[in-house]
């Protein structure tokens, strides 16, 4: 995974930068919202939506794409976003093992796609025959 610039050099884990569509629920209350998955690492990941959540709330974060990749986790800090309106939120993973790695795994390899110049036209490319 790679470090993006200006990491903050107190985290534990390297985070990537990413853009990836997620829903977000809340375990102990009714609470369901939409975000943008901003960045990544082994140890948590940052959202930035327009809801505002309280820190300490427990949340399943999925994948718009494929809601079967998912990971639960607290939400430990929470900021108001300077350049746009909205909210950034720093969650900590609480799953551990296969789960926690098939969630980074699927975002690293979207962002790395994403990534590709006008990768949606190999995409649409048909195999000749």
């Amino acid at each position: 995974m790679s470090t993006p610039e200006g990491q903050t050099p107190n985290r534990r884990y390297p985070r990537l930068r990413c853009f990836v569509a997620v829903s977000l629920r809340a375990k102990d209350a009714d609470l369901f919202f939409w975000g943008n998955l901003s960045s990544v690492g082994l140890g948590g990941c940052g959202v930035e939506t327009t809801t505002p959540v309280e820190i300490g709330v427990k949340v399943e974060i999925a994948s718009v794409e494929d809601e079967r990749v998912a990971v639960v986790g607290d939400v430990v800090n929470r900021r108001v976003l300077v350049d746009r309106p909205g909210f950034g939120i720093g969650i900590e993973f609480m799953d551990t093992g296969d789960r926690k790695a098939g969630f980074v795994k699927f975002v690293e390899e979207k962002t790395q796609v994403d990534a590709q110049e006008y990768w949606y036209l190999t995409q649409m490319r048909k195999p000749e025959e």
